[in-house]
């Protein structure tokens, strides 16, 4: 390894250190963060979209199983949009553009306090083709990925939450 790349490496490194940089997902307070990840209650989400975060969610804040006794209770809206964006010289739509967004809230289970709320939006394309099958299939996938998004963007938001009240 060149000394330039030793120096550049040992730099950043110093400056990563001066900053007060820790890891989200490492360290001594992943355990902490993660139990109070595991102590929230989901809340039931209406329809189809929501049903998917709701499990997605249930996978990513408690791996272990429900919570026995839970400390908080996240709430969270879905709402889906489509909008046609891709368009043949006949005026037939080839590409969608898919747009979920969840509101959510995290309400302390003692006091009933909203510790934290938040949107979270992703947004999605996919193609239209002729046959309705695949423009089904291509739109669920599309719905699959923005629910996945949603809820690691959430889980996200709540491990940086229980991480900042661990200083």
């Amino acid at each position: 390894m060149s000394s330039f790349k030793i120096i550049l490496t040992l730099a950043v490194m110093a400056t990563l250190a001066g900053c007060g940089f820790r890891p989200l997902y490492g360290g001594s307070e992943n355990g902490a963060i993660n139990s109070q990840l595991g102590a929230i209650q989901i809340a039931t989400i209406e329809d189809r979209v929501g049903q998917k975060i709701h499990n997605l969610l249930l996978d990513r804040l408690n791996p272990r199983g429900r919570a026995q006794s839970p400390l908080y209770t996240l709430s969270l809206t879905a709402q889906i949009s489509k909008a046609e964006i891709g368009l043949k010289f006949t005026e037939v739509a080839t590409r969608a553009k898919l747009t979920l967004s969840a509101n959510y809230f995290l309400t302390d289970n003692q006091s009933g306090a909203i510790l934290t709320e938040g949107t979270v939006r992703s947004v999605n394309s996919y193609n239209i083709p002729d046959s309705e099958f695949a423009r089904v299939a291509a739109e669920n996938d599309a719905t699959d990925r923005a629910a996945r998004e949603i809820s690691d963007e959430v889980r996200t938001r709540l491990s940086l939450l229980f991480s900042k009240q661990g200083q």
